[in-house]
């Protein structure tokens, strides 16, 4: 059984120096990390690697759900249970030499997104230069004449850069999550406040809304529902659900047994904690 206290080693999305990185530096500061290209390469070295455990992104504040990490999770191939959710509360900083004028701007899509205003405000003639990740842009940043990157603020050090702006729109919340995953499940639990379910439901009229009424009329709030099409089946779909709860509260799972028998067909994905959190 995998140890989620003290794992062997983990898979995290590169490069160093990236939010995933940090995160899992933060969750796990003495454990081995394999950085990876993309979320699916996450994805196919904890399924090689049996004793190990993988941190991928879900959702951001500004940018909504991961759909790589959706897709894998509701694939029937996937075999993965989530563990726990992660939540990093992110502080971006403004990247460069101080005695540098500001042409170019790099970095990731999602802090362009977030911190726009403030662009528009203190930069509005430089040039934005989007990125594969953060760690990538201070790398650009350090090697290219009058260029700066936003990210978080320890890759100033990584690349010999100064903070010349910290935090970047601070005032306004710029949230991840993410999912710790592994090959064994959560031991059942009313600990585990989240539940995560792959759920496929008749092809018919009002069938969402069939499955949504027993979650409804037993107070089960539900967090996020995503629908992702199903592999090989035109105009077919499968529906990513979280709810709060756990089936190990009898409350929960009669619940769930009555959207079984109005025809929905249910996977859990894993029951899991949802509440730690980190600051960049």
């Amino acid at each position: 059984m995998t140890n989620t206290s003290h794992p062997q080693t983990l898979a995290c999305l590169g490069p160093e120096g990236s939010f995933s990185h940090l995160l899992t530096q933060m969750r796990f500061p003495d454990v081995p990390v394999q950085l990876m290209a993309g979320i699916g390469e996450v994805f196919d070295f904890i399924r090689t690697h049996p004793e190990a455990l993988g941190i991928v992104p879900i959702e951001n504040s500004s940018g909504g759900f991961i759909v790589d990490t959706v897709d894998r999770l509701v694939d029937e191939r996937c075999g993965l249970h989530i563990l726990e959710e992660l939540t990093l509360d992110v502080k971006l900083a403004l990247l460069g030499r101080h005695c540098s004028d500001i042409k170019t701007i790099h970095s990731h899509a999602m802090p362009f997104f977030h911190c726009d205003e403030w662009l528009k405000s203190n930069y509005p003639d430089a040039k934005r230069i989007v990125e594969a990740s953060t760690a990538k842009a201070a790398e650009k940043a350090s090697s290219q004449e009058g260029a700066a990157a936003i990210g978080p603020r320890q890759n100033a050090q990584r690349h010999s850069l100064d903070i010349l702006h910290f935090p970047i729109a601070g005032e306004v919340p710029n949230i991840t999550q993410f999912f710790l995953l592994g090959h064994q499940e959560n031991a059942a639990s009313t600990a585990n406040n989240r539940t995560a379910l792959v759920v496929e439901l008749p092809d018919r009229a009002g069938s969402l809304c069939r499955f949504l009424t027993p979650l409804s009329d037993s107070a089960i709030n539900m967090k996020r529902l995503e629908s992702r099409p199903i592999r090989g089946q035109p105009n077919k779909y499968r529906f990513y659900i979280e709810i709060e709860g756990s089936p190990a509260d009898p409350h929960v799972q009669a619940a769930l047994d009555q959207t079984r028998t109005d025809g929905a067909t249910l996977r859990s994905v894993g029951s899991y904690p949802a509440g730690l959190r980190f600051e960049s």
